[in-house]
């Protein structure tokens, strides 16, 4: 019983009906409290103390809000305790060195296989050289300017969707734990060798980032002989309706673009923009830079016949990319038809070996005569060239002098199917590599 000018024991009843509560919670098995209530616990036991033996040095810190934002944080006692928040410092001389992969694989043309052996090793590489795995979600935030990366970062990025991508490429990157990124073509899933879409939906609950690699991996800059109208609309057909498809299919969004055999041109990039994607993949034997060109971001080619390629990769040596990446020029309406190549050096690709290896791949030529192909160099002519593979496919060239400083133009002619077909690439050779 209380007189009225005594005040109830307060700090007891309300022990009491914590330790109720904690009992109840032990009984029931609700052993997780979010960090807002355990605050809010901490606050009273404090508050009961202070009031159960009040001094001149006691101070009452003000109630927590529940339902304020609160970073969690554990100390060193095991206890949560909230943590403020503030801006993120991101790594502006960071660089990603975004290495490309077609079929990992032994039996596959040539020019774009690589033995799963030899595709692992380039894993344990990366682990060995101290360069760190991003996922490309990780890339597109820290080029936002809200996380940031290692300063020696790479991303793995698989091309085409061929059903090794899922069976022998898939584990081998399980092994290291790598995020990665496969790029489609729409018109290609869920035919002969080709991933599945239920394959593809596996890889992306088992977080492998899906991008699109268009509908129907043509060459963007090739008019076909369409009328400017006509080939507005296919390049929507190539760039917008896939990312939709990809999207509406499996449930994702669908953020990234990788250009077939890399040509852009300023629609295509324009059209990108408009489709919404936020990144853009070409091809460039270069690390990408926080203040390069998020529409044209270079990746390393793995070629079976160029080993040495990757060799800036394990090395961390060779360039970065370019503050202004390249852009292709605009394809005029009245520009022949030029099928675009895997070509030895790269389309753009500044070399310093001034005797280099002329090699192409074909095989996007069609039903081509091998006996009526001739290779051109600018400044020099016609030049023999052999084949490196029994299906005469893939050729090869050795120039018969050294390159003068300067640009060069490599021209290919063959017949398809009674057509004369040209197609042209260009490098250029600087001793100093710049």
């Amino acid at each position: 019983m209380y007189y009225h000018d005594q005040e109830p024991k307060r700090p007891f009843l309300r022990k009491f009906l914590i330790s109720a509560l904690l009992l109840c919670a032990a009984f029931f098995g609700l052993k997780k409290w979010s960090p807002a209530t355990l605050e809010r616990l901490a606050f009273w036991q404090k508050h009961d103390k202070a009031l159960a033996a009040p001094g001149p040095d006691v101070k009452l810190e003000p109630a927590p809000v529940l339902g304020a934002p609160v970073v969690p944080k554990v100390n060193a006692g095991n206890v949560v305790e909230p943590v403020p928040t503030g801006p993120v410092t991101v790594d502006r001389n960071a660089q990603v060195a975004v290495l490309l992969y077609h079929r990992v694989e032994l039996k596959a043309p040539p020019a774009l296989h690589i033995a799963p052996a030899v595709f692992e090793e380039h894993m344990q590489k990366l682990k060995d050289g101290g360069i760190t795995v991003i996922s490309m979600q990780d890339f597109l935030a820290w080029k936002r300017g809200e996380k940031t990366i290692p300063a020696k970062s790479a991303m793995i990025t698989i091309d085409d969707g061929f059903g090794s991508t899922f069976d022998i490429a898939r584990p081998i990157l399980k092994k290291f734990g790598y995020p990665w990124t496969c790029f489609v073509y729409t018109n290609f899933i869920s035919r002969g060798t080709a991933l599945t879409w239920e394959q593809l939906a596996q890889l992306r609950d088992e977080g492998v980032e899906i991008g699109c690699h268009s509908h129907s991996h043509a060459n963007l800059r090739d008019m076909q002989g369409k009328t400017p109208e006509a080939f507005d609309e296919w390049l929507k057909q190539e760039i917008v309706v896939p990312k939709q498809a990809l999207e509406q299919r499996l449930g994702i969004k669908c953020a990234t673009y990788a250009y077939p055999f890399g040509y852009t041109s300023p629609r295509v990039l324009e059209l990108i923009k408009q489709a919404g994607y936020e990144a853009g993949f070409t091809l460039g034997a270069s690390r990408a830079i926080f203040a390069g060109p998020v529409d044209r971001v270079p990746r390393f080619s793995w070629l079976d016949e160029r080993p040495q390629d990757f060799n800036p990769v394990f090395a961390w040596s060779g360039r970065a990319q370019s503050v202004d990446a390249p852009t292709a020029p605009a394809v005029s309406p009245s520009a022949p038809s030029t099928p675009a190549l895997l070509t030895q050096p790269l389309d753009g690709e500044v070399i310093k070996d001034p005797r280099p290896v002329l090699r192409a791949n074909l095989s996007t030529l069609g039903a081509f005569d091998a006996n009526s192909v001739m290779l051109r160099l600018s400044g020099a002519g016609m030049i023999p060239h052999s084949w490196v593979d029994t299906t005469k496919t893939t050729l090869s060239a050795k120039l018969p002098k050294p390159l003068e400083p300067g640009e060069y133009t490599v021209t290919i002619t063959a017949m398809v199917r009674g057509k004369r077909v040209e197609s042209q690439w260009k490098f250029r050779f600087d001793p100093a590599g710049q």
